[in-house]
């Protein structure tokens, strides 16, 4: 059960013509990356009707780890988050949620 106080991020990202498989690889191999402030629940899925959009689903310890996360404070991360920027076609779409009930 997902603790509903945690806050969490909902991505739609759109991988350059051809860059798909690799940018849901890239985000997968991300969330194995040891980053103290990083999600503690994740989602990585593919659109079955476009082989470019990678969906994810991120949910955090709390909203200061959020913050954290993405401060640009530090640098791996940053060169992480750039790399995925760098697959992109277009910016992702990016929507704050939070869990309400899982199963």
């Amino acid at each position: 059960m997902f603790e509903t106080t945690k806050p969490g991020v909902l991505l739609k990202m759109r991988a350059k013509p051809g860059e798909g498989d690799e940018l849901a690889r890239f985000i997968t191999d991300l969330h194995y990356v040891e980053d103290a402030d990083g999600p503690v629940d994740w989602l990585v899925s593919r659109d079955d009707d476009d082989p470019e959009a990678v969906w994810t689903i991120e949910f955090y310890r709390d909203e200061d780890s959020f913050d954290r996360h993405y401060a640009e404070t530090n640098d791996e991360i940053e060169k992480r988050h750039e790399k995925v920027i760098e697959l992109l076609a277009e910016p992702p779409v990016r929507v704050m949620v939070h869990p309400v009930a899982s199963s």
